[in-house]
Parts: C-alpha cells; structure tokens; sequence
C-alpha cells in the first residue's frame, strides 16, 4: 500500500459514551468504508483547519495515546450539518486505509510515530511537518516515517 500521502495526523474523541471514536464506523458506503470525519466547529478557524488535508492525502487518527485509523481524504469539500446537535458539525468524508484489528490493545502513538511526541489534543489536523519532535526524529533518517508505519502496523 502506499503511503507516501501520510502527512497529517488528527486526534478523535468518542462522543454519546463510546470507548473509542469511530470503532463502528458510521459508515457512507459501508462495502467502501467510507465515513464522514468529524471536527469540532467553535470558530472559523475550524472549518480553515478541516479544509487543509487535500484530496489522497492521509491522516492518522489517534485517542487516548493509541492510534486506531488511517483514513484517505476523498475530496476537497468540507460539509457542515447545520441540525446536528453538537459542536462537532464540521466533517470530511474519509476513507478507511487501515483500522486496529484489536480494540482492546491499539498500537500506541510513540511506536507508531517512532518517537514521543506532545500532540495538541484540540482535535485539529496537524502536519506531520510541524511537529518538531517528529521532524527530529525522521528528517535525516534511511528509513521513511511511511516506511515505518507500514511495518508497525503490518500493512501491505
């Protein structure tokens, strides 16, 4: 699989008492697995951040320390649901790329990421770029940060 579009990553909380975000995707499409990824919608900035991943690009869903998902953006357009009942109106529609097979034993964010990392948790995507502890630890190295993933998380 490839994954030299794997440039973003983004944490996901549950909502409504799940344990985990996205365990029983709401799925689109569900033959597909495609889903609408949600964001929080407190100000404009909200909808600016849902807009940057472009269209094939890829983000890593991580909550509570592990990782959980790889999703692939679908599109450009960032939809907004004006009846839903809570902050989290804002969504992208993603496809599911990789998924954790156990739920009770995710892989944790630093082995996935090959280092410890001090990630926002406002629930905003973030360049993989722009994390200095990741840029450290994989700018000058033979193998990819892509490359790593695929072995990490055993993907083909």
């Amino acid at each position: 699989m490839d994954l030299n579009g794997l440039i973003w990553t983004k944490n996901v909380k549950p909502i409504d008492g799940e344990r985990w975000a996205y365990e029983n995707i709401p799925t689109i499409y569900p033959d597909l697995n495609i889903f609408a990824l949600h964001w929080r919608n407190l100000d404009h900035r909200d909808e600016i951040n849902a807009s940057k991943p472009q269209e094939g690009e890829l983000i890593i869903l991580r909550q509570h320390g592990k990782v959980t998902h790889i999703v692939q953006m679908l599109n450009k357009k960032v939809y907004i649901d004006q009846k839903a009942g809570n902050e989290f109106n804002i969504y992208r529609i993603v496809k599911v790329v990789w998924m954790a097979d156990n739920w009770d034993i995710p892989p944790d964010a630093k082995e996935v990421f090959g280092c410890d990392i001090n990630f926002p948790a406002n629930g905003k995507a973030i360049q993989l770029d722009h994390l200095n502890e990741f840029h450290n630890r994989w700018n000058k190295q033979e193998l990819t940060f892509q490359q790593h993933v695929q072995k990490v998380l055993n993907i083909h």
